[in-house]
């Protein structure tokens, strides 16, 4: 065996043996190597080099293996796309969920649309129908209270003002017997004779526009027949009261309608048999002048009704006018008895 001759290198400076440099950059190999990736299952190698003394080269040295960011980005995504996944088969998902709460506006719409063509009036005018059930009432709602206010601005053809009563009978007569409709209404100290009736400016004017042309005098006005603090027996009354007036403002606008569906006919009169069936089994508890003023009108109405749901052509209907007027006065001769 030959003798093999130490080599000695300088490293700063410093006379060093060539054994221990290579021990050294051994080291310091294995120490680079851990502080790249210190789990033993990474499988980390180091390849010796053909010639000794040489450097090795660490970037082909060491196998490529994912660093634990990557692993974590890679995961995140797969989790990403997975949580997306159940989130698009949910039954309640955002889509499902808008959809459904388009159905139920569109529905709404399409309902109030439908009732403004029946009655000319928007839905939360004639939307205040409360069921009231005497039989069940508390002894709360059977306690005497108080209306606050009972709202009614109509516009009417008006054919004169007079101061005595006695005067407007004989106008309102004379043009009733012309065949058509009059009736006599106390407004403060004087009294109006009344020849049409409307819930709004251009349903009053349909009908003045006709008495011009059959040669009858007549001025549209404006009426407010309001009346407040209206004094009842029992609180489960009010619901009733103001569902006197609602009949009345449909009663006045489907009169100018030359006809009516069937579906609009049923529905009138159920809303009418409804308010008539509470005042069958209250009226005894009633004093006997609003019993009386509650009986006159539920029979001017059910006149209107009758004439109303009947076939009828394009001309004006006198005889249904003329209930239209009836059925304003007897209201508000109820409303005055529970001044």
């Amino acid at each position: 065996m030959k003798d093999q001759k130490p080599i000695t290198v300088l490293i700063n400076g410093k006379a060093t043996a060539y054994k221990e440099v290579q021990k050294e950059q051994e080291t310091s190999t294995k120490e680079i190597a851990a502080a790249v990736y210190t789990e033993e299952a990474a499988g980390w190698e180091i390849i010796d080099s053909e010639g000794a003394g040489k450097v090795l080269d660490f970037k082909k040295v060491i196998s490529p293996v994912p660093r634990p960011s990557t692993l974590r980005k890679k995961w995140s995504k797969r989790r990403m796309i997975l949580m997306d996944h159940k989130r698009n088969t949910s039954l309640f998902s955002k889509k499902f969920m808008t959809a459904v709460l388009a159905a139920i506006v569109t529905g709404c719409t399409f309902g109030a649309i439908i009732l403004m063509l029946f009655t000319g009036e928007t839905a939360s005018t004639h939307s205040q129908t409360v069921a009231a059930q005497p039989g069940n009432a508390s002894s709360k709602a059977q306690a005497p209270a108080t209306i606050s206010n009972i709202s009614m601005d109509f516009h009417a053809a008006q054919n004169g003002l007079f101061s005595t009563e006695k005067k407007a009978k004989e106008i309102s007569e004379s043009i009733k017997d012309q065949g058509y409709a009059a009736a006599v209404y106390k407004q403060g100290a004087n009294y109006s004779v009344l020849i049409g009736l409307g819930n709004k400016k251009e349903e009053a004017q349909t009908l003045a526009d006709v008495y011009k042309l059959k040669g009858v005098e007549v001025w549209p006005k404006q009426l407010d027949a309001s009346y407040t603090n209206l004094k009842i027996p029992h609180k489960m009354d009010e619901p009733f009261i103001v569902n006197g007036k609602i009949l009345l403002q449909n009663v006045i606008t489907l009169s100018q309608v030359p006809s009516l569906s069937k579906k609009a006919k049923d529905s009138i009169m159920k809303d009418y048999e409804g308010w008539k069936a509470y005042g069958d089994k209250q009226h005894e508890q009633w004093p006997a002048k609003q019993e009386k003023a509650v009986k006159n009108y539920e029979e001017d109405i059910s006149r209107a009704l009758t004439k109303l749901t009947a076939n009828r052509s394009d001309e004006a209907d006198w005889p249904l006018q003329q209930s239209v007027l009836d059925s304003f006065v007897s209201y508000t001769k109820l409303l005055e008895t529970l001044k």
